[in-house]
């Protein structure tokens, strides 16, 4: 299908899927209602994305997935629905400082903290609403909530970002309303639902099942199936184990209703999780969860998911409950690279090939030898105008930097050197890349970055930005855009990826989600990092991982191995494929043993 005609075809099918949903009462169509309201938004600026129930709705609008009939408005949660489970002196200090503390793991002021309970007090009133809804025959078989599955909640108490545990809420709400019917709680966020067990222990009728990275309340529960898989896990680790025990979980329970908390902390892009499940291995999980539990009513729940990216995998999942919608969502950094793509395939030739600066048409013969274009295609005056459609130019103008000087060094030792300076003066370096072309794999063509500078000489660096290892001085804000145009170079040269040797652990930390190490082995020593380093912010990670860090019986340090960035659908593939995940998932295992990583309570890792 042609990149002219793919927009109409996708407004075409938009347009489809409008029209089934409000034919929502054919039964052959999918079916499902959606709760939401304008209070699920939180602190923008909170560890989870406060505007993550609203994105997801926008979307499912945006691709016609919902009618608004299907959008229904729950009600706050009562003190007496809460005290249901929750101790009353609990919920009578819940506004005290200490106690947002406990919770939330640092300090909010007062607006802050109330803002954060009254949003997870709303969204448990979705969770009961929905709860209540599972019962009417008016409703179809799947009711989701945009938010909820606070699974850390006790009965005297939240912490881990939960308040109240609106699971347990709605399910003694409705046993208050002589509901008796069996009740099955598949939950697959990250962590354990260690408060929603606990509440349960006792209760064979409300059976808990569970996979999550490590057991957090140890205790023996009467109809308890917990999976604890360690740090560190993969695509296909992840789905092996859900395939091989949900049938015979629900087969074995024969629930009545089903709570299903669709954690996307699992992601490789969370901000806070430290496994790697990607995009599309979430959404299988999700489709087998919903052919498993078939014609049984199912309640959905967000669940676990933190940093810019965590609606979409969520959205997806939802869109194919209400439109069977399974396109996949492009992340930040994946919409990013298709921006780039446009960009530079949109650019003249000319532009990119074209030297302002020497119209001789004869200084090629004068000099043979001598390169004049970087990888002999792009000129000094392209190079400008890449940095100029990606915005590098534009930011460093608002920085201060107006005229700034671009000079090349296409012989260097290293490879093909580009530099930016704040004047012609040279005296402050803003910029500087070193780059080169190497084989990888089977003979892929790969774009090296043997060296990336990118510095603010006049700025200081502060108590929340402090220099990361291996800085001189604070960075200029615009990394991204940086890389931009070296995707620009690697798309428009016909590179299979781009590849670097991280240094340090922080620069491969923020391409996570987006690049894999060339070898497992490589891989997995990452996520053995990403597992030790838990609970610590990513300056003091990366310092501590530099220094050395105790674990076990050994000492782990970071060493700089190749990792790669793919562009290409042949390098997509191989780090994608099962042999390569698998692989790496072995050698994890044997690392985390290594450094006793397994058994160790890691928690989550506060900003």
């Amino acid at each position: 299908m042609s990149d002219s005609f793919s927009p109409r075809f996708d407004a075409l099918q938009r347009f489809s899927r409008k029209l089934r949903s409000k034919l929502n009462f054919i039964p052959h169509l999918p079916q499902a209602v959606l709760l939401y309201h304008e209070g699920y938004s939180g602190i923008d600026k909170y560890i989870a994305d406060g505007g993550r129930a609203r994105k997801i709705l926008n979307y499912l609008r945006y691709e016609q997935c919902i009618s608004d009939s299907q959008i229904i408005e729950p009600k706050t949660a009562t003190i007496t629905q809460l005290n249901l489970v929750h101790d009353f002196s609990y919920l009578s200090q819940l506004y005290e400082p200490s106690v947002g503390e406990r919770i939330f793991g640092q300090g909010l002021n007062e607006d802050a903290l109330r803002t954060c309970i009254e949003q997870q007090r709303i969204m448990t009133g979705g969770t009961v609403r929905a709860a209540r809804m599972s019962q009417s025959s008016m409703y179809p078989r799947r009711i989701i909530n945009l938010g909820g599955g606070f699974h850390h909640a006790y009965p005297e108490g939240g912490y881990a970002f939960c308040v109240f545990n609106d699971i347990a809420v709605a399910i003694h709400h409705l046993r208050k309303h002589d509901y008796t019917g069996k009740i099955l709680i598949i939950d697959f966020d990250l962590h354990q639902g260690d408060g929603t067990k606990k509440i349960f222990a006792d209760d064979e009728s409300v059976a808990t099942y569970s996979i999550h990275a490590e057991n957090w309340f140890k205790d023996k529960a009467k109809a308890c199936f917990d999976v604890a898989l360690g740090p560190g896990i993969g695509d296909a680790a992840y789905l092996d184990a859900i395939r091989s025990t949900l049938p015979n979980i629900v087969h074995q329970v024969n629930p009545d209703l089903v709570f299903y908390l669709a954690g996307v902390d699992v992601a490789e892009d969370d901000e806070l999780g430290d496994w790697r499940i990607s995009h599309n291995a979430i959404f299988e999980r999700d489709k087998f969860v919903d052919k498993i539990v078939g014609k049984r009513r199912m309640v959905v729940v967000t669940a676990g998911g933190y940093g810019s990216n965590a609606w979409r995998h969520s959205a997806r999942f939802f869109g194919y409950l209400l439109s069977h919608l399974e396109k996949p969502i492009e992340s930040d950094n994946e919409r990013l690279i298709s921006a780039i793509k446009r960009v530079s395939r949109a650019m003249p030739m000319h532009d990119l090939t074209n030297d302002a600066d020497d119209l001789d048409i004869f200084s090629d013969f004068m000099q043979p030898m001598k390169r004049t274009r970087l990888f002999d295609f792009y000129t000094k005056y392209g190079i400008e105008c890449s940095l100029e459609k990606t915005g590098v130019l534009e930011h460093l103008h608002k920085l201060g930097f107006l005229s700034p000087i671009l000079e090349l060094e296409l012989d260097h030792p290293n490879g093909q050197a580009i530099r930016l300076y704040a004047d012609e003066q040279k005296k402050l370096l803003l910029i500087e890349c070193i780059l080169d072309e190497k084989k990888f794999l089977s003979g892929m063509r790969l774009l090296w970055i043997e060296w990336l500078l990118s510095q603010n000489p006049l700025a200081e660096p502060t108590e929340s930005r402090p220099l990361l290892p291996g800085q001189k001085y604070p960075g200029l804000g615009c990394l991204p855009k940086i890389i931009g145009c070296i995707f620009m170079i690697c798309d428009r040269l016909k590179f299979d990826a781009v590849g670097f040797n991280p240094a340090f652990y922080h620069v491969c930390f923020l391409a996570k989600g987006q690049g894999c190490f060339e070898t497992p082995y490589d891989e997995a020593r990452f996520r053995v990092a990403q597992a030790l380093t838990a609970g610590f912010n990513l300056q003091q990670a990366s310092k501590m991982l530099q220094n050395g860090l105790a674990a076990g019986d050994n000492i782990y340090k970071w060493v700089p191995a190749r990792m790669i960035i793919p562009m290409s659908d042949a390098a997509n593939a191989h780090f994608q494929s099962k042999e390569y995940q698998s692989e790496v998932e072995k050698l994890a295992a044997q690392e985390m043993a290594k450094y006793g990583v397994y058994g160790q309570s890691r928690g989550y890792r506060h900003k």
